[in-house]
């Protein structure tokens, strides 16, 4: 798993990487962090599993630097803000800032420690081996948009690519359903919770755009159970 650590201020980056180093050999996790002064050197980066960006920052903020790694990324990014201020979280949640979790500064190593576990616990970093043809394709939870049924196969539709695997859509769902990330929304789809932006009684609006019919009941309960899971 790799963590970019984005904060102006390097005594803070030292900081976090340190307590997530001291986590990570006393789970046994393969963790690689890499630490940025600035949001600009941050975005010349191949992507990373998770961020850790600084609300406030000199020149671009955490906001900023978000907007731009989802733009980079087709929106494929998970990112955990840092804060000073109390307010954030409200300001977060007030203007609908795209948020996978936030840590007041300085960062706690438990709070730390619970928080990666959470990503870990939601497969958002879960890794599939599906077949494809007479292949297997490795596939990553967070890259999953949704699954739609192809006959007796099933399309994943990833940011960048749609791809095709050897199963049924209730296959798919018994192989991703674990862990509440995924919810069966349609006969003929599966939804990432993670990826989804707004729904109401007849559609699922996903954060770019995408609109899915919603068919089944207790989408409602599922996914207010999943935000619960993601704030706590």
């Amino acid at each position: 798993m790799r963590i970019a650590l984005c904060d102006d201020e390097a005594r803070e980056n030292e900081h976090l990487a340190a307590l997530i180093d001291a986590y990570a050999r006393k789970m046994d996790y393969d963790i690689h962090c890499e630490a940025f002064t600035d949001g600009k050197t941050l975005l010349q980066q191949p992507k990373f599993d998770l961020y850790f960006l600084d609300f406030k920052m000199d020149g671009m903020d955490g906001i900023a630097v978000a907007n731009a790694l989802k733009e980079k990324f087709n929106q494929a990014v998970t990112i955990c803000y840092l804060t000073n201020y109390e307010s954030a979280a409200a300001e977060i949640i007030n203007h609908r800032i795209y948020a996978d979790g936030f840590l007041k500064k300085p960062v706690e190593g438990k709070l730390l420690e619970e928080k990666i576990d959470q990503f870990y616990r939601l497969s958002f970093f879960t890794r599939y081996e599906l077949k494809k043809g007479g292949i297997y394709q490795t596939v990553y939870a967070q890259d999953i948009l949704y699954a739609e049924a192809d006959g007796k196969k099933t399309k994943i539709h990833l940011f960048d690519r749609t791809e095709t695997f050897n199963y049924l859509l209730s296959e798919m769902e018994e192989m991703l359903g674990t862990g509440g990330l995924f919810c069966r929304i349609h006969r003929s789809f599966l939804v990432n919770l993670m990826h989804v932006e707004k729904y109401d009684s007849r559609c699922v609006t996903l954060k770019n755009g995408i609109v899915l019919p919603l068919k089944t009941r207790g989408f409602k309960e599922q996914y207010q159970s999943f935000i619960f899971m993601l704030n706590r």
